[in-house]
């Protein structure tokens, strides 16, 4: 199963909470403050989508942007914050579609959502330092709390709920996706290294090696311990295990490493071997063959990815349908 495609399954096991987000809601890094927050950059019969709405958002996803290494050309940016506007008009859509929405004990609901937020800062009062920084009062946050819990509400009653997810659709998805299901073949092995700097003189490159190969001969020849030894030889942190890697798949390590680690069998220790971070010698430890994930272990999973997918077909749609009736005006400049 593809790396992506499994945490997607695994995301939608945790429940279908996620189908709807709220911006608002999420900690965003400070901006400099727009200079009117008030300012309406849309309406949805007649009700405002704010500046402060849009800048929230723009600063949460700009620095999820920054983090992988992407800068947005002005322009870009301007695109950018036209789609932000177009989902926080279908946003504000299912905001006013839930509105009549009944949530039994929401008070309480509210207040077990703002203590886990509260419980996720290292001190408390980082929380309403948070807050002041974000521009939002501790009675604004809660209100997008009740917003969004009231947004679930009605998804999971006009929605969620009523879609069957039946045991032939969960079969037929497993076996048409079998790549999905399976996991590689594994080994374990431990390690020795010795490092050696990219700007290494050949006399110290020979010294390196002199170091690696004494620590060869005492656990080939010698019979030393192996985990001993890396213990007091080793320059990787995982000395502190013996050298332990764990277990790890074919493509995981640098390719030097990998062919070298993948080549042994049984217990065998490997040659010295060379890559970008030094000498190594590897033991082999254990060994895990390939497999598929068998389905009764998969169901669940694979029945609330599905169940995703269909309500959010259905949301899609719904929005759309909503659009047709509303009154809709984008005020970006």
């Amino acid at each position: 199963m593809t790396s992506k495609t499994w945490k997607q399954i695994l995301a939608v096991a945790c429940g279908l909470a996620g189908t709807v987000v709220f911006a608002q809601t999420q900690p965003a890094a400070p901006t400099t403050a727009p200079a009117n927050p008030d300012e309406a950059v849309a309406k949805v019969n007649g009700k405002a989508i704010t500046r402060r709405q849009l800048g929230d958002v723009m600063a949460s996803d700009m620095r999820m942007l920054a983090q992988r290494g992407t800068q947005l050309t002005p322009d870009q940016q301007l695109g950018y914050e036209r789609q932000v506007v177009g989902k926080l008009i279908d946003q504000e859509l299912l905001i006013q579609a839930a509105s009549k929405t009944q949530v039994p004990d929401v008070d309480k609901k509210v207040d077990d959502q703002i203590a886990k937020i509260k419980a996720s800062f290292p001190d408390p009062k980082m929380f309403d330092e948070q807050l002041q920084k974000m521009g939002r009062s501790a009675e604004q946050v809660r209100a997008d709390i009740r917003q969004m819990l009231t947004v679930q509400a009605f998804v999971e009653a006009e929605f969620a709920g009523k879609v069957k997810i039946g045991d032939d659709q969960i079969k037929a998805f497993y076996d048409e996706h079998p790549d999905y299901f399976s996991k590689p073949a594994q080994i374990r092995a431990s390690h020795i290294l010795v490092s050696v700097p990219q700007d290494a003189t050949d006399e110290v490159k020979k010294t390196k090696r002199t170091v690696i190969d004494k620590a060869r001969a005492r656990v080939t020849t010698g019979k030393e311990d192996f985990a001993k030894v890396a213990a007091e030889i080793s320059e990787c942190p995982s000395k502190t295990k013996g050298g332990d890697l764990e277990f790890f798949g074919k493509g995981q390590m640098v390719p030097e490493f990998d062919q070298a680690a993948f080549a042994l069998k049984g217990d065998e220790i490997s040659d010295v071997v060379a890559t970008q971070f030094g000498f190594h010698i590897i033991k082999k430890t254990g060994e895990q063959p390939a497999e598929k994930r068998p389905l009764d272990t998969m169901k669940e999973s694979i029945e609330k990815f599905l169940k995703k997918q269909q309500v959010d077909k259905q949301l899609a749609q719904f929005i759309e349908d909503q659009k047709k009736t509303a009154k809709i005006e984008s005020l970006l400049k």
